[in-house]
């Protein structure tokens, strides 16, 4: 799609308020997570008496219902456990932090330190029997990241092997647990490393495939995968930019070479800091771009490669799809609002949005979806 400055300006912009702690906690009904119905997950945080509280927020999108679980860092990454569906790890973003939560109590049961002379870099994953776990962690020495493989239920250390890159971020598994998908956000100053995705072997465990983005100013930060293996990167300002610098938005479709989208600049321009979080529906083959400081909402054709369409949206952070998969999910503003986008027509559905979540995090998780993905026919148990 043709985009110029005026109809850039005709997309759809959202008001927002200022958060307060009214309704901070929600209800305990038991139908509360129920697998029917939109259960986000997401990392937050507000001021208290001039104190910043941190907790993991939980909405219940169809009942506009929320609770809270106090954290005593900003949880960045959030992982399922594929056996226990009330089960989850959080992970700070390059920092100590780490738990186990428990949802049936709302607590968290247990805390997980990095390994020595570690930090955690905000996402782990778990294989595909739930019982290891790999977390990405940087050397603070060198930058070097390794994943570290653990005991899924006790934490020890069982092992690291390198991801092939500095400053390692997401991680996600593919090829029915075959292969590890690692970004990095390189360190060309300090070991002249590029930012990177690697493609790692899980048996072996090493080096299958590395992607370097042919816009080298990029990092390669989040990214989308879908179903045939094609790769949406969301990239942050490089090495050495302000943080005002434009981000980005690379794609491989297919087995092509990846793609940094330099068109409609008028779009690309309106890209300040980092495109952030990225989901795929896989359906219609678009992937949904949040751009925080840009105010912005981008939609790709994967295929074609190109944009469909850019959505004007105060400070979007994360972005998921709905367990129907007719929408896309936005959480957005200081009011830490959700709001549904429909992937059909990509309009915004402003009779959906809900404030305030507390949502305020980077990324946003569906609950609900992600289980019918790791446990399909074990939901309910």
């Amino acid at each position: 799609m043709s985009l110029n400055r005026r109809h850039f300006l005709k997309y759809l912009s959202l008001g927002c308020a200022t958060p307060t702690l009214t309704g901070l906690m929600g209800c305990t009904h038991q139908k509360f997570y129920n697998p029917d119905q939109d259960i986000i997950l997401g990392g937050g945080s507000y001021q208290q008496d001039d104190i910043l509280k941190y907790v993991l927020a939980i909405a219940n999108l169809q009942k506009k219902d929320k609770q809270l679980i106090d954290m005593d860092f900003l949880a960045h990454g959030i992982i399922i456990d594929p056996n226990d569906k009330k089960r989850l790890l959080v992970f700070e973003k390059n920092g100590p932090g780490a738990a186990e939560i428990d949802l049936s109590n709302l607590s968290v049961s247990k805390k997980i330190a990095p390994s020595k002379d570690k930090h955690f870099y905000g996402h782990g994953t778990f294989n595909q029997a739930g019982d290891t776990l790999y977390c990405t962690e940087t050397n603070l020495n060198n930058q070097k990241g390794a994943l570290v493989i653990r005991d899924a239920h006790d934490f020890n250390v069982l092992g690291e092997f390198p991801t092939y890159g500095e400053n390692p971020h997401e991680c996600q598994l593919i090829d029915d647990g075959a292969t590890l998908l690692v970004t990095h956000a390189g360190s060309v100053s300090k070991t002249n490393s590029a930012p990177s995705v690697t493609y790692i072997d899980v048996a072996s465990k090493k080096l299958k495939e590395r992607i370097n983005l042919a816009n080298e100013p990029l990092t390669t930060a989040h990214t989308g995968i879908a179903n045939d293996g094609s790769l949406v990167v969301a990239s942050t300002p490089g090495e050495g930019l302000e943080k005002t610098h434009t981000g980005g938005v690379s794609i491989r479709s297919g087995n092509q070479p990846i793609l940094s989208m330099t068109q409609p600049e008028v779009v690309i321009n309106q890209m300040n800091g980092e495109a952030l979080s990225v989901i795929i529906d896989n359906n219609r083959r678009i992937a949904a771009v949040t751009h925080p400081k840009g105010n912005m909402v981008t939609f790709w054709s994967i295929d074609k490669r190109e944009l469909l369409k850019a959505m004007s949206v105060p400070k979007p952070a994360g972005v998921t799809l709905s367990l129907d998969e007719k929408s896309f999910i936005v959480s957005y503003g200081v009011n830490t609002s959700l709001i549904l986008i429909n992937t059909k027509d990509l309009n915004a559905r402003t009779d959906s949005i809900f404030q305030p979540t507390y949502l305020s995090g980077s990324h946003i998780y569906n609950w609900s979806k992600i289980l019918t993905e790791i446990m399909p026919t074990n939901v309910y148990s």
